[in-house]
């Protein structure tokens, strides 16, 4: 067995690598941009869009390394009356070196204005429930870190997430006002949420003096078994209390987060255009505590061909990757990246 002090250090690089997972793939999906209906006196209307992430593919030809993931998205959306109900979903296709898998995500919400709806030109206020998630079958990275075992020459080479998955409950408060320029609204809105992310199995691998090792993380060792090629090589075995992080922890915790925000709305037919920011805080609860905050810019453009059928461009900036939409990417690594991630998607919206 190996002296336990030699692979205390070496799990900073497995960390390096658990963390890495932010950079492939994370609150719901334009919260920027809440709001309240036009006409809370309009009758019960269906609302159909379909969009898909143009970005990737612009990155991919100037040979940039994104490594965002190509988005196709679908939502419905039903309004009656003071009432409003939302279903969607995306898709992440993530490609990591020779590595390629997706991501799923979904997003639902009720929304409900209270009060007077007859009063559409007064400040207007509603409440908003909803919940949100993310999974994928597995998220594998590749690396070539080096693992600092004295005396040894060792890398990590690969590390996997099995099955991770969170699910967020999220309540908000929208506030509406038609400006002294009819075509003008401005909303605004607060909320508050609850994170939780769980997964199945977390997995390595690396190479120690030539052998290809199996890591192994247990509850409370973290193992390094050779793999058949090597059947005279030592084992690596270290109690978690001398590892620098808890690779388990990292990938099984719950949070609390809140956010806040503004958006400027301006309408004449056939045209809609929106612009939208929010500054979200996260904080991890349990043993480790951690906190960061994120920030998002939204900007919407649609043009109606008839009342029924709108072209929709929208585009994304946020500050620290893609943290708030894909919280089961949250750990030590991606809370200190400020890697920034732009995105465009152009779609269709019926509404019937």
């Amino acid at each position: 067995m190996l002296p336990r002090a030699r692979l205390a250090v070496a799990v900073i690089a497995v960390t390096a690598g658990c963390g890495g997972f932010a950079s492939l793939a994370g609150a719901a999906p334009l919260d920027a941009l809440l709001d309240l209906g036009d006409d809370p006196k309009a009758p019960t209307r269906w609302t159909v869009e379909a969009v898909g992430d143009v970005t990737q593919a612009l990155f991919d030809a100037a040979r940039i390394d994104r490594r965002a993931g190509q988005t196709t998205a679908a939502r419905l959306h039903l309004t009656s009356g003071p009432w409003s109900f939302e279903l969607g979903g995306h898709q992440r296709a993530l490609h990591d070196k020779s590595n390629d898998y997706r991501v799923q995500s979904w997003h639902s919400a009720v929304q409900f204005e209270p009060g007077d709806t007859t009063a559409a030109d007064a400040l207007r206020w509603g409440v908003r429930l909803g919940a949100w998630g993310n999974r994928s079958d597995h998220l594998l990275q590749s690396t070539n870190a080096s693992l600092k075992v004295s005396g040894l020459k060792a890398r990590l080479t690969e590390m996997e997430l099995v099955q991770p998955r969170d699910l967020q409950w999220q309540l908000d408060l929208i506030g509406r006002a038609r400006l002294a320029d009819p075509r003008w609204t401005l909303s605004g809105f607060a909320g508050v949420g609850t994170s939780a992310v769980t997964r199945s199995v977390v997995s390595g691998k690396a190479t120690i003096s030539g052998c290809t090792y199996q890591l192994q993380f247990g509850d409370e060792r973290l193992n390094a078994l050779p793999m058949p090629d090597c059947p005279k090589a030592l084992i690596v075995s270290v109690p978690n209390t001398l590892l620098a992080v808890d690779v388990l922890e990292e990938t099984r915790y719950r949070s609390v987060y809140g956010h806040a925000g503004a958006a400027v709305h301006w309408t004449v037919a056939p045209w809609r255009l929106a612009l939208g920011g929010e500054l979200q805080q996260w904080q991890r609860t349990g043993a480790t505590e951690r906190q960061t905050r994120n920030a998002l810019l939204v900007s919407e453009a649609a043009h109606a061909f008839d009342p029924a059928l709108s072209v929709v461009v929208r585009g994304q900036y946020m500050h620290r990757q893609l943290l708030g939409e894909v919280p089961m990417l949250y750990n030590a690594r991606s809370t200190a990246s400020t890697r920034r991630v732009v995105s465009v998607s152009v779609g269709l919206q019926a509404k019937f």
